[in-house]
């Protein structure tokens, strides 16, 4: 069998097909009796192609599925994909040339929505193709789409029981909003994209109430918000100081102090006074700005003071922003509590403006400070700001402008620094009051953390990251004023107010007054549907759509057209058994579930949680079209296939960690591969029977015994990496298994125990059942490869039409030999320092040496009596020796102790010890001092050391040290020679195409003599009857060995 992956996967999927094993495998029943497994899909966006990264989320979320179906699990996996939201109308919006929001009014929001739905699904028949291609299951199951009319009666059911609980309010808040695309922006979508933009850093006076000249210096990198200016904060523990500079007088920071000061070149300047932050609380301020927002805001009492900074969540970085940018990611770093105010930049007092800032909200809410909010939905300056009209950023130069004028500016410079953009269009987000819909936190938070600690998180600390989260979690902004989406199913009457509600499709048919076709329940048709409200009043559905992240949180429930159209699914599956995302989705998706699950259902909805690392190329940098550095799924699987590229995705790093993808990396592993083929050839060449798997025989030889040891505990181990997420682990095992201890190790000894036609029982039933459990526990990682070989090994005893069939491995612990174990990797030491040592001495492995010796532990002694024949075959010696060695004793005088004690007769004394018998004079000295011609000589006057004698090489090992003799004696040299023509002889058989049943005749001329004395063992050896001296066979090839010629013709 030669490994060709497209060849086996073209003939594994005509397999399936033929067979219908995946059907088989993924039909599931609400009354299945087997314990179930439920993994929910977390969708991708099915508008682009796959690519390198989305593979290794496939690959893990398959290898679940697989392994949890080969334990005798009924699984529920099916594929999903996000149809809906500003990913799919920002590239219809460039795809029809549209601008702006009006745009999509003047084309008409039904062609909009309707090019949504073409644009949302275009790459779905590629997405579930390449499923096929790498073997994932879900490939073969209808996938749920998010606009589909079941999906969206499930959000409205949803979205009605939170309603109906008090769980959903409306409210005028500060929230998130892209000015491009009009709408409200949260969670982790506020999180998500990061820019490094250069913006105006201004130091401003703030003039402090009743004192002349008195400033407070604060500081700030959106000068926009200065019309909404409500308070200034400063750190309660940290020292200000007051600086006479000039006339004025200054209050800052006291560690900010020399390194602002001298932005103006001022040295030395004149402190007046010290005193800590929450000395300066509730000190008052006039207006920075003369406009009327600031000046009717003075009014207020709560309004133009100091307020002290309190502890809140400070965000760093978004995971997915950090790798994009090549930088080193710590999971369980990312999220940090720390006060508002620091001492790493400005002045250590902050402009606070809770209108336009997420933590300047947090300190609003705190100390109970109004809220000014000048800007409109085009993200302009209101009326009252004295820059109507003005887009916040272009602002910002007006607004320096008159600070300058009006002698409010210290200091002015430009500084680069991350700002939050719109996730998907790219614009700069600004912060501001808006009345929207929210999901309240406040009486479910506490059961969200306690219910989060009930989880299995993998990575373990990864459950941190979620407790600190939704701990500082507040009201969930979840109205955005869009088109493409789940409609709010809310009606509002326009004569009183009044509000209704709709849980489902039946539910608004019985409840509209007009004939409105209910094809679909997107926001161009249900927009038509009117109620009569109780008042007699009409009543028409609110504009808006529910936020993107509400809908993947509903998931688990709406995949399944719960409550409408589940059919008993949603009772046999909930509650979601593991789910598997990328790292950053502990804001997103996660969060999502964990909120929705709590409130619909007063329940956690994931038992097990697995975070995925990033995908970046080769070299550590984020892939980009633009760069050219894009790997694509496509090109993934046709230079690796399905089961290496499978492969390295559980091989390579740990699946948290961050992937530096390479082609080439990934393509070592088909080494490992083909020792899978050249195991199935083995067993062909000797025509094993293999039916002998199905029964242990009764008599192991001991290598036999240690193999199945390994084998069984590799299982044991690995089926523990899999349960839990380890799966690096369970790929390094498994090849380490099948390429050390199995290839090059085990199939030596097999090889070199058979007589070159047959294998003994125990060797045959060994071989059969490593590769047999070998492949059964590979199987959910490379299912192509594994169901190739049992298709042609092992199916005709094992009667299941698919090794997907067959139940995973169970470790047979009464296997397991763990001393066993122990004397054979000793012995496997041996073999490698003996191979080192022969490099270094030139003698090649082929070529016998004297001896080998060996000093060692315990343990070393016995793998040494147990295996002393093996150490010698494995090796090529003729003699396998434990105990010390006989090592060379060498005494030399230390002359830093002699020469100061003896002085001038110092030179005497060296020359009485050099007279001395060396292993004599140790043996004395090891009793106490000696007598040398009248000189008392004690053990610190010499140095003892100790050489290996002469024609001796050695090395130590872990436990031991082994020693060869390199003496190359002629017995040696016409052994070493018969060798190299063995070997000759068998190069030259492979390269004839022979079987290993064959016998060839060989003809032999030259060193006659040498080949007599070995002809028995070269023709055992090689399958070949000798004929010694010249002879003209088919083909004829020349053996040296130092200074000696052979002939070989086959």
């Amino acid at each position: 069998m030669e490994y060709n992956h497209l060849a086996i996967e073209k003939e594994v999927r005509a397999l399936w097909k033929k067979k219908k094993i995946v059907e088989t495998i993924t039909d599931f029943k609400p009354t299945d009796k087997r314990k179930k497994f439920y993994l929910v899909d977390g969708p991708p966006y099915a508008n682009g192609l796959p690519h390198a990264g989305h593979v290794m989320t496939m690959v893990f979320k398959d290898i679940w599925g697989k392994f949890k179906h080969m334990q005798g699990h009924a699984v529920w996996f099916q594929p999903g994909f996000d149809c809906h939201g500003l990913p799919i109308e920002n590239k219809v919006e460039k795809d029809m040339g549209i601008k702006d929001k009006q745009d999509i009014e003047t084309i008409g929001v039904e062609k909009f929505i309707g090019a949504c739905r073409e644009f949302a699904t275009s790459n779905l028949t590629e997405w579930m193709d390449f499923y096929k291609q790498i073997g994932a299951w879900k490939g073969w199951v209808r996938p749920y789409l998010t606009y589909d009319s079941s999906y969206i009666e499930s959000g409205w059911w949803t979205i009605k029981n939170l309603y109906d609980k008090g769980l959903m309010v409306e409210g005028k808040k500060p929230i998130f909003w892209c000015p491009h695309c009009q709408t409200a922006i949260s969670g982790y979508e506020a999180t998500d994209s990061y820019k490094d933009v250069t913006d105006p850093a201004v130091f401003i006076k703030f003039p402090v109430k009743g004192k002349k000249d008195e400033y407070l210096l604060a500081w700030t990198t959106t000068p926009w918000t200065l019309p909404a200016n409500i308070a200034l904060v400063v750190h309660p523990d940290e020292t200000y100081v007051k600086v006479k500079i000039g006339n004025e007088t200054i209050i800052l920071a006291e560690k900010l102090m020399d390194t602002v000061l001298k932005k103006k070149k001022i040295d030395n300047p004149k402190i007046i006074k010290t005193l800590k932050g929450k000395d300066l609380e509730n000190l008052r301020y006039e207006p920075l700005l003369d406009v009327p927002v600031q000046n009717d805001v003075d009014k207020e009492l709560n309004a133009h003071k100091v307020v002290l900074s309190i502890p809140i969540l400070k965000k760093t970085v978004a995971s997915k922003v950090q790798a994009k940018k090549g930088m080193d990611v710590k999971i369980s770093d990312e999220e940090k509590f720390g006060h508002l105010v620091t001492m790493d930049a400005g002045t250590g007092i902050v402009h606070c403006a809770p209108g336009h800032g997420a933590d300047d909200n947090k300190i609003g809410d705190h100390y109970n400070l109004p809220i000014l909010s000048p800007v409109d939905d085009a993200g302009c300056l209101t009326e009252g700001t004295g820059f109507e009209g003005q887009f916040v950023k272009d602002a910002d130069k007006h607004i320096v402008e008159l600070l300058k004028k009006t002698d409010r500016l210290f200091h002015f410079e430009n500084i680069t620094h991350s700002y939050p953009l719109c996730w998907r269009c790219k614009s700069p987000l600004v912060y501001r009051l808006s009345n929207q819909w929210f999901f309240k936190i406040d009486t479910i938070k506490e059961a969200m953390l306690k219910g989060n600690k009930k989880v299995n998180w993998l990575p373990g600390f990864a459950g941190e990251r979620m407790e600190n989260w939704v701990a500082d979690a507040t009201d969930w902004c979840v109205s955005q004023q869009r088109y493409w989406g789940i409609p709010i199913p809310i009606w509002n009457c326009r004569s009183c107010g009044s509000k209704k509600i709709i849980g489902g499709k039946k539910e608004l048919e019985a409840e509209m007054t007009n004939k409105v076709k209910l094809d679909d329940l997107h926001k161009h048709v249900v927009d038509k549907v009117k109620f009569k409200c109780d008042c007699g009043g009409e009543m028409e559905r609110i504009p808006d759509i529910i936020n993107i992240w509400v809908e993947s949180g509903i998931g688990p429930w709406a995949s399944l057209g719960y409550p409408h159209h589940d059919n008993g699914l949603f009772d046999k599956l909930w509650q979601v058994d593991l789910v598997d995302e990328s790292t950053d989705q502990i804001r997103g998706w996660f969060y999502a579930l964990l909120f929705m699950g709590h409130a619909t259902f007063g329940k956690t909805p994931y038992k097990t949680v697995c975070l995925n690392g990033w995908t970046l190329d080769e070299k550590g940098v984020k892939m980009s079209k633009s760069i050219g550095n894009v790997v694509s799924a496509e090109t993934c699987e046709k230079e690796l296939g399905a089961d290496v590229l499978r492969l390295y995705n559980c091989y390579n790093i740990a699946p948290w960690e961050t992937q530096k993808f390479s082609l080439d990396g990934a393509k070592e592993l088909f080494k490992f591969m083909n020792i899978l083929s050249n195991t199935v050839n083995f067993i062909e060449m000797y025509k094993v029977d293999t039916s002998m798997v199905v029964k242990r025989p009764k008599t192991m030889k001991t290598e036999d015994s240690w193999m199945l040891s390994r084998l069984n505990s590799t299982i044991e181990e690995v089926t523990d990496d899999f349960e839990n997420f380890r799966f690096h682990f369970a790929g390094r095992k498994i090849v380490d298994l099948m390429i050390n201890d199995f290839s090059r190790w085990y199939m030596k000894i097999a090889k070199d125990n058979s007589d070159g036609k047959d294998l003994d029982d125990s060797t045959a039933y060994t071989i059969l059942a490593v590769l047999r459990e070998t492949i059964t526990m590979l199987a959910p990682i490379c299912p192509f490869m594994t169901e190739k070989i049992y298709q042609d090994i092992f199916k005709d005893t094992e009667k299941k039409d698919s090794i997907h069939l067959c139940d995973y491995p169970v470790t047979d612990k009464k296997l397991i030999d763990t001393d066993l174990e122990t004397s054979m990797r000793i012995v496997d030491n041996v073999v490698e320092a003996v191979a080192a040592l022969r490099q270094d001495a030139g003698i090649r492995l082929r070529w016998p040496v004297k001896s080998v010796k060996l000093a060692g532990d315990g343990n070393v002694k016995t793998a040494v009596k147990e295996f002393k024949d093996l150490i010698a075959s494995l090796t090529n010696s003729k003699e396998v020796i434990f105990g010390d060695m006989d090592l060379d004793i060498v005494v030399k005088p230390n002359f830093a102790v002699l020469g100061p004690k003896f002085g001038k007769d110092a030179g005497k004394v060296v020359k009485a010890i050099s007279s001395q018998d060396p292993e004599k004079l140790k043996e004395k000295l090891d009793e106490g001092a000696v007598d040398i011609d009248g000189f008392k000589i004690d053990s610190s006057m010499i140095k003892i050391e100790e050489k290996i004698k002469e024609g001796l090489t050695g090395q130590s090992f872990d436990g031991g040290s082994v020693y060869i003799d390199t003496e190359r004696t002629p017995e040696l040299e016409d052994e070493s020679l018969a060798r190299e023509v063995m070997r000759q002889i068998q190069v030259m058989r492979k390269d004839a195409g022979l079987d290993v049943s064959e016998t060839v005749k060989v003809y032999i001329s030259g060193e006659d003599k040498t080949i007599e004395k070995f002809k028995a063992e070269i023709e055992k050896e090689t399958g070949s009857e000798v004929m010694i001296g010249a002879g003209k066979g088919k083909k004829t090839e020349a053996v040296e060995f130092k200074d000696k010629k052979v002939k070989v013709s086959l």
